[in-house]
């Protein structure tokens, strides 16, 4: 696939509940890199991504992963066309230890199968160890390589969440969801996930789409930034350029400061 080319694809996504419409027509495309996915709250950011990866069904519009139509699908038929997410909150499973957590991410590459898997044939120790082994990996370039034995919920949300993105990473991924994945690090956590995933997508050419309120971080990965409000997309670009358009800082911060600039 050329690497100019959309991964993910939205054209005039509606999803409403009730009466109230959260996504409004929403058409936008992700290349390989980042893409940011910013606006106020309740702008219908998450409920974009959980259309992307099936967790809901639009009620019009289309969604492509590469050439195929995704509409329809559940979500784990969704994943296994290489779709990995991370939430708002992380789903850890805490009494497991950090590893055994990222390794439920890696299920799309067991190719023995369940049945292998308990009897215990060559071919699932095979798997196993090959997914272990990227597991390690992973948690090494986030900075978690000493921690793997321990138990996931004994650490701070902040380290949850790098936790979540490797193991998202773990299902090597051709497209990326992030759902605020910086919301409640601080500046160094902030740092080893901006490495991490600059490293990842150096590598594979994965089309990440990040939801973020950090401007900054935003501005520092992403190379546009689609501008969703009240359930639209008002603008679509290089942050530096949407960030001043006067429409988006009404948006953010409200009609007056937008004319006292």
């Amino acid at each position: 696939m050329p690497a100019d080319r959309a991964l993910i694809e939205l054209t005039d996504v509606r999803k409403a509940f009730g009466g109230n419409l959260v996504l409004d027509g929403v058409s936008f495309a992700a290349r390989p890199g980042f893409t940011g996915l910013i606006g106020p709250n309740g702008a219908g950011k998450t409920t974009c991504l959980n259309v992307i990866s099936g967790y809901l069904q639009p009620g019009a519009g289309t969604v492509r992963i590469g050439d195929q139509e995704v509409v329809g699908l559940a979500p784990h038929a969704v994943a296994r066309m290489g779709v990995s997410r991370t939430f708002q909150t992380p789903r850890l499973i805490p009494d497991l230890s950090v590893v055994d957590n990222v390794l439920v991410g890696g299920t799309r590459h067991h190719r023995a199968g369940h049945v292998a898997e308990l009897l215990g044939l060559r071919t699932a120790r095979e798997d196993e160890a090959r997914v272990r082994e990227r597991a390690a990996a992973l948690l090494d370039a986030f900075g978690l390589a000493d921690v793997g034995g321990r138990q996931a919920g004994r650490f701070p949300i902040g380290t949850q969440k790098i936790i979540e993105v490797v193991r998202a990473l773990l299902n090597e991924p051709a497209v990326l969801l992030l759902d605020e994945p910086a919301a409640g690090l601080g500046a160094e956590d902030v740092d080893r996930l901006v490495e991490g995933l600059r490293a990842w997508t150096g590598e594979t050419g994965t089309a990440i789409v990040i939801i973020e309120h950090d401007l900054e971080l935003i501005s520092r990965l992403c190379p546009v930034a689609a501008v969703l409000h009240f359930g639209r997309i008002i603008q679509f670009g290089a942050p530096e350029e949407v960030l001043r358009d006067p429409v988006v800082v009404e948006a953010y911060l409200g009609a007056g400061f937008a004319a006292g600039r």
